[in-house]
């Protein structure tokens, strides 16, 4: 079975693998760059057991559809002709099955009864066309993983649809043609080869093809076409053959580059754990080592009990200084509340003040409008009496003028009078005196009254004057008490006699007057005044109890507000009287017009007399007319400036003393506010100098309790030293004793066995001796004693020398590995590099593209970073200024709380100084306990090293005395037991036989006890010599004798085991590389006097310090190695669990993708269905159609023919039918589909292999990075 997807109009074929096939945008056996497309949307399975094909969706996201039925991370089974789409909208595909085996082909005139054969329609998918370019990667997918598919049934919507008749299988015949021409059968074969899906036709075409229809050049046109397509086809087959062979031995060598690699990788795997067991072998020995270390850490426990319980009294100490402490904070939260308590009511009695201070506001407020009337009232006044001062001066000009005229009138009357009674007669004469008497009595009339109106003008501006020099005195009186007792630093006592003096000043002085509304204004003051000075005094008493002076901040800051309240009170009446004095300006200025005015009028008037004094018959009654009107308007003139002089007096009276008492009223105002500010502001001086005093007490406090942690960090830093060094030679005096007990218990069991050895030799020489006094004559054969020989320390030199070479061996095998590792990464880099030099030009454009895309996105970052750092600074800005005028408000409010928070401060700061002077007390006085303690400790500790290092020493002090006491009663029980002196002679020769025994003996003990033939056996003689010369010794001599012998041997075992120790040390100083000549030649102890032995100690323990120093050294190098492989292992344990990770990520990756292409063919096939369904249904139509205009062509020309031969009985000669050209044109085109669709199927088994190439290389290519990245990593962890 085959099975194919083909197009909606069957112009191209896409065959599907023998097992899967997958489906997808990226990657995949079947691509279509589709976005609607996963990068692996499906899969198409064949199953051998069910004998069909079967699409699997990918868990895609947009589904696949078979026959518009969505099918998501399911399995359905697919039928000849189902349509199947790819995602929502993708393009139809038509699911057919095909057999393999080998078919005929039909007849080329033959209608085909199928109608889903092939058409060729120029629709292509761009997706599936073969590139001149490189192939993208495919990657292949496990389709064996992807278990999690359950195999769906085949949807309702697509129905039970049989499968139509393949065209390469079955002929399709029409059963009503039969006027088809005969052709040769077999004309077209398809042979099937041994490549699955690759057939090819044979044979060649032998039919004639009778083609007269306009339609042949159309057909011959597009075969032409087809011929085209089908050479560029095969031209690009050849190009991916030549690609793929070229592909062949580039992959052939990559392989073998990745298995050697692999080996290398091996190799190190199975050195890595020949030194993983190397580390091991060590930790034991390590672990053996701290066993040793255990024991030490043993003796170091007993100190850390005693430190133990150093730290429960000191723990003690910390819980008693904590319960101090809490009692503390109980009392200082106890005196907080009382605070609170007393900052409540100062806060209530400050409300009661601010309401005192409102209701004097109001008081105030109140004076302030009835000053401005009076204000107000005043200038009108001064207005009136400008303007009557004025119209006084101007009738004063009026009436000089009006006498220098009257003056002029009457000289020239006079003498006109003169002149007419020249020329008259003398009757007249006496008329004319009469009437001119009466005129001048008139005029002087007029000037008694002017005169007098003058003089009492003048009496009414001397009593004004007096009044007021009157109100002045009193209102000096009322500003001069006032001041006196506010400058008196204004107490209630004073403010009260000075209200009572006020009130007896002026009893008589009623309340309308302005000397009652003063002396009301001025009590009025001086009750607000002591109101105040109750207040404030009432708030400093609070403020000294509480400790805080809130209250008295308050109201100064009241006080600050009032006075800024008078200033803009008096900024605002200055303004009022510029305004006034403008208005009086042009008050003034008007009754300069109406005057001038005035003087226009009177001047036109005296001319006006003038001209009428002119007629002589006429001007007498003028005259007298216009006197008598003159003197009615300086009369009413009169009257009305009598009017206005007593209403101007009386205003400008009432006037002044309202501005007086404003005046007055504004003065002790401003006098009581500074005097106010000046007692506030000596106040602040006074608080502020304190604040600095406490200020610098705090700071002498602070320097003392500095000074004093200094101290104490300095003590225990000393104690901390002290305990160090303390430590420090605990641990050499117990190395000390250690070593000196090791060397003691040696040197006892040595002395021990000596005792033995000599014990046993003394009883063979009492037997010996006994043998001989009882057989004198008989020489008895001595028996051959074989000396043991003595213990020589050599196992653990050989031992701690094959120890050090077994360490020097590991490092240099170590060193190597390392050496050899990094040659191979060195190696696996340069290799690295040459594969990365052998990637595909399409890989090296991704990986620029992905730098490119790296660098536009870290500029894009760069330039958000610049903005988000520009937006930054506005904000900051904005920022700022929002906290500049937030300052700016809180400094308005801070002003008003800064002296009460000054005044906490230091209240706090008191309290805060005393705690930290009992506190520092408290410290001072527990570390001077510490200090004594830890003095008490350690000379405790000193007296305990004493005794440790004195132990041994006075243990080893008390036998030497005994062995003393013992040797010094022997010596006395010899000397008092001892016979006669024995003779010179006697004495030498004894002592000459104790050394030739004593020779033998050494002799004897070099001499090892396994070599019988070695072990010489004394002469009679010699044995009987020295068996004579012993005898004659007695048993006290003969101890000295072994005595001095035990000596000898313990000397000659010290110098042995000096030797033993030179031989040693200069061994080890060989394998260590120890350069130094002083180690090597050091003198031997049992040879240097009394007095070089300390410094040969000393110089041995240098040595033993050098050795151990370099040994440490050794060992922290093995430590750091151990630690390196560690490390190793780790990395590599991580390395192989992000293998396993990516692997598990990989089958995810994979699996996500199967589900993908599933969906992506599921819809697909849906897609291709309902094309295909719609497809039949036009086609059906059509035929239908194309039938019924058949049958309706066949019954016309079958009446025609009736009517032509005159009826239906006449014989019907034969008539070829046209030829079926449609039918021709068909096969052509289904068999050029055919060939397009083997082609199209040989192209896409040659990109499947290509597809397979690029998916190896992409493998090995992954592994490639995967060693770069271990080769990587693994030179970043021995850096770090």
């Amino acid at each position: 079975m085959k099975g194919l997807l083909y197009s909606e109009d069957g112009a191209y074929a896409f065959p599907l693998g023998p097992k899967v096939t997958t489906i997808g945008r990226e990657n995949c056996d079947i691509s279509i760059n589709s976005p609607q497309v996963d990068n692996q949307h499906a899969l198409l399975e064949y199953d051998d057991e069910q004998r069909c094909f079967i699409v699997k969706d990918l868990n895609s996201s947009t589904g696949t559809y078979v026959h518009d039925c969505r099918v998501q991370n399911a399995a359905v089974r697919l039928v000849n002709g189902d349509i199947i789409r790819f995602g929502r909208n993708g393009l139809p595909l038509e699911f057919r099955m095909e057999q393999t085996q080998e078919t005929s082909m039909p007849s080329i005139y033959q209608k085909p009864a199928n109608s889903n054969s092939l058409q060729l329609i120029s629709q292509t998918i761009p997706s599936r066309r073969a590139t001149s370019g490189l192939a993208t990667h495919q990657q292949p997918i496990d389709v064996a993983q992807n278990s999690g598919f359950t195999l769906r049934t085949r949807p309702s919507s697509v129905g039970a649809k049989k499968p139509p008749t393949s065209t390469t299988n079955i002929p399709s015949q029409d059963s009503t043609s039969n006027r088809d021409p005969q052709v040769r059968s077999n004309a077209w074969t398809i042979s099937n080869f041994s490549n699955n899906g690759r057939s090819v036709i044979n044979g060649n075409f032998t039919g004639e093809l009778d083609i007269s229809t306009p339609e042949t050049s159309d057909i011959t046109n597009r075969v032409d076409l087809l011929e085209r397509e089908v050479k560029g086809r095969d031209a690009d087959i050849r190009g991916i053959n030549d690609r793929l062979r070229n592909l062949e031995p580039l992959s052939s060598s990559f392989t073998n580059e990745v298995r050697t690699l692999k080996s290398e990788l091996d190799k190190v795997k199975r050195e890595k754990q020949a030194a993983s067991n190397l580390i091991t072998s060590l930790q034991r020995d390590l672990h053996i080592k701290e066993s040793d270390l255990a024991k030490a850490t043993r003796e170091i426990e007993g100190m850390k009990n005693d430190s133990r319980d150093k730290d429960l009294r000191l723990q003690s100490i910390q819980a008693k200084l904590n319960l101090l402490r809490d009692r503390n904070r109980a009392e200082e939260e106890r005196v907080t509340k009382e605070n609170e308590l007393k900052i409540k009511a100062a806060e209530q009695q400050i409300n009661e003040l601010k309401e005192s201070v409102n209701r004097l506001k109001t008081q105030l407020q109140d004076t302030e409008s009835q000053l401005l009337r009076l204000n107000q009232n005043e200038q009108k006044l001064k207005e009136e009496c400008e303007t009557a001062r004025r119209q006084l001066v101007e009738v004063q000009q009026s009436e000089t003028k009006l006498k220098t005229n009257l003056e002029d009138s009457e000289k020239k009357y006079n003498d006109f009078c003169s002149k007419v009674w020249k020329c008259f007669a003398a009757d007249e004469d006496d008329d004319y005196d009469e009437d001119q008497h009466n005129i001048v009595e008139q005029i002087e009339q007029l000037k008694q009254h002017l005169t007098q109106s003058q003089i009492q003008l003048g009496q009414q501006l001397e009593q004004h004057a007096s009044s007021n020099e009157a109100l002045r005195d009193l209102l000096r009186k009322f500003i001069e008490l006032l001041t006196n007792a506010i400058q008196e630093h204004a107490t209630v006592e004073s403010l009260s006699q000075v209200r009572q003096q006020i009130v007896d000043l002026e009893d008589g002085a009623e309340d309308g007057t302005l000397a009652g509304i003063f002396k009301r204004a001025a009590l009025n003051v001086i009750d607000c005044h002591v109101k105040l000075l109750d207040g404030i005094n009432h708030l400093v008493s609070d403020g000294d109890d509480q400790q805080g002076n809130r209250s008295a901040n308050k109201t100064f800051e009241l006080i600050r507000r009032q006075y800024e309240d008078l200033q803009r009170e008096k900024d605002s009446f200055a303004l009022e009287r510029t305004s006034h004095d403008e208005r009086f300006r042009s008050e003034l200025e008007n009754l300069t017009s109406e005057k001038e005015y005035k003087q226009a009028r009177i001047c036109i008037l005296l001319d006006n007399y003038r001209i009428r004094s002119t007629s002589s018959a006429s001007w007498q009654q003028r005259f007298n007319d216009e006197c008598d009107r003159l003197r009615q308007q300086t009369a009413q003139l009169q009257s009305d400036h009598d009017e206005q002089v007593r209403s101007l007096s009386d205003r400008l009276a009432s006037v002044t003393a309202e501005k007086t008492e404003y005046l007055q009223r504004w003065t002790a105002l401003q006098t009581e506010s500074s005097q106010q500010i000046d007692d506030l502001s000596t106040k602040l001086r006074q608080c502020q100098r304190q604040l600095t005093e406490e200020k610098e007490h705090q700071n002498d406090l602070s320097g003392i309790h500095e000074k004093q942690r200094e101290e104490l960090d300095r003590l225990e830093k000393e104690k901390n030293t002290t305990i160090e060094d303390l430590t420090a030679q605990i641990e050499v005096y117990k190395g000390q004793i250690r070593q000196f007990s090791k060397m003691i218990v040696q040197l006892e069991k040595n002395l021990t066995e000596e005792r033995e050895k000599c014990v046993k030799l003394q009883t063979d020489l009492d037997n010996a001796n006994k043998k001989i006094k009882s057989k004198p004559l008989t020489h008895s054969s001595p028996s051959t004693k074989h000396v043991p020989v003595i213990p020589v320390i050599t196992t653990a030199v050989t031992d701690v020398s094959s120890e050090l070479q077994a360490h020097k061996t590991r490092i240099q095998e170590q060193e190597q590995i390392i050496v050899s590792l990094r040659r191979d990464l060195a190696g696996m880099n340069a290799r690295l590099s040459d594969v990365q030099g052998e990637l595909s030009d399409k890989q090296k454009r991704t990986l620029e593209k992905n730098d490119n895309t790296i660098r536009d996105q870290t500029k894009e970052l760069s330039a958000t970073r610049v903005k988000l750092s520009k937006l930054s600074d506005i904000v900051d800005k904005q920022a700022a200024k929002i906290e500049s005028l937030q300052t700016e408000l809180s400094k308005s409010k801070v002003l008003a709380n800064q002296y009460q928070l000054l005044v906490d401060q230091r209240q706090a700061d008191i309290d805060r100084l005393s705690k930290s002077l009992e506190q520092t007390s408290s410290v001072v006085q527990h570390v001077e306990k510490t200090n004594f303690e830890e003095g008490r400790v350690t000379h405790e500790l000193v007296a305990i090293g004493a005794q440790c290092k004195g132990e041994r020493h006075e243990q080893t002090i008390g036998r030497q005395r005994e062995a003393l006491n013992e040797l010094r009663a022997r010596i006395k029980s010899l000397e008092q037991s001892r016979p006669a002196n024995p003779s010179y002679e006697k004495t030498l020769q004894q002592v000459v036989s104790l050394k030739r025994d004593l020779a033998e003996m050494r002799a004897r003990q070099a001499l090892p006890t396994d070599l019988p033939y070695l072990t010489t056996s004394n002469p009679p003689a010699l044995t009987g010599q020295a068996l004579s010369d012993t005898s004659c010794l007695t048993p006290e001599a003969q101890k000295v004798i072994e005595e001095r012998t035990a000596h000898m041997e313990t000397m000659n075992i010290l110098q042995s085991c000096d030797e033993l120790y030179h031989t040693f040390a200069r061994k080890v100083v060989r394998l260590l590389n120890i350069e130094d000549e002083t180690v090597l030649h050091t003198s031997p102890l049992t040879v240097a006097a009394s007095n070089e032995r300390h410094a040969a100690l000393q110089q041995r323990h240098r040595m033993i310090d050098i050795l151990l120093q370099r040994i440490e050294i050794l060992h922290d190098r093995l430590l750091r190695k151990e630690d390196l492989l560690k490390d190793y292992e780790k990395d590599l344990g991580k390395l192989r669990q992000a293998e396993i990770a990516l692997r598990e990520r990989d089958i995810l990756v994979q699996d996500l993708e199967t589900d993908k292409r599933i969906k992506d063919d599921e819809t697909l096939h849906l897609r291709n269905t309902l094309k295909d369904t719609q497809n039949n249904l036009n086609r059906e139509k059509r035929t239908n159609a194309t039938i019924k205009l058949s049958r309706n062509a066949d019954l016309s020309q079958s009446n025609d023919l009736i009517r032509r031969t005159g009826g239906p009985g006449n014989n019907l000669h034969h008539h070829c039918p046209p030829d079926d050209t449609t039918g021709k044109v068909q096969t052509i085109e289904r068999d050029m589909n055919q060939k397009l669709s083997r082609k199209n199927y040989e192209i896409k088994t040659l990109k499947q292999e290509l597809h397979e190439a690029l998916d190896t290389l992409s493998e090995q290519s992954n592994k490639v990075r995967l060693l770069e990245l271990q080769s990587m990593d693994t030179p970043n962890n021995l850096m770090s």
